[in-house]
């Protein structure tokens, strides 16, 4: 009895050793295939794109580039539009602060013209009209950069003087202006017009 249950108990044990023996070899077995899969995943991630790939590829990448390329164009050509826009109001209207500063030496001179057709109007006082008037004009050019050319007394300049005429004269030396006929003025340094002037010279 004491035989049987020993050999009972070694063919169990090569039933277990057998049993142990399959798993470690199915484990083997997928750990294999396991490698062999990442191998796989391994050449496709590296292997070369196709043709039609890169194709793909590239024929997505000239969409992108031409959407991008649409919309800066439409951007531009809203700017240029809206500079062109204030470009032309800025030409239309840039007197107008000019014209403001104008408009009360108008409204003297008006007054003045009115007031020399009444009968109690003496000529003084639209003398001293005038004067306001003239005054008032020229601080508005003043704001402005506008200012008179000085030539009494100068040495003549054709960039800003224009000669009418000759003079004689005892106190102005010669080449100089004498006589002033018709003012001259700058705009900044810009000649809007030459002063016309006689010029002093031998008698």
């Amino acid at each position: 009895m004491l035989k049987e249950d020993q050999e009972f108990q070694e063919t169990e044990n090569i039933d277990e050793t057998e049993k142990v023996s399959e798993e470690v070899s199915k484990s083997a077995e997928a750990t294999e295939e396991g490698d062999d899969s990442v191998e796989e995943e391994t050449e496709v991630s590296d292997r070369e794109p196709t043709v039609e790939e890169r194709a793909a590829d590239a024929e997505s990448k000239y969409k992108e580039m031409q959407d991008r390329y649409l919309r800066l164009n439409a951007e531009f050509d809203n700017y240029k539009k809206r500079m062109m826009r204030e470009n032309s109001d800025r030409l239309k209207y840039f007197n107008m602060e000019l014209i403001k500063e104008l408009l009360p030496s108008v409204d003297n001179l008006e007054r003045a013209i009115s007031h020399a057709g009444d009968e109690n109007s003496d000529l003084e006082n639209m003398i001293e009209g005038l004067q306001m008037v003239y005054k008032g004009m020229q601080e508005a050019f003043g704001k402005f950069g506008v200012s008179e050319i000085e030539s009494i007394g100068k040495e003549f300049d054709p960039n800003c003087h224009q000669a009418v005429g000759m003079i004689n004269s005892q106190e102005v030396p010669e080449n100089h202006v004498a006589e002033e006929c018709l003012k001259g003025y700058y705009l900044h340094d810009r000649i809007i017009r030459p002063t016309m002037v006689r010029v002093s010279g031998k008698g």
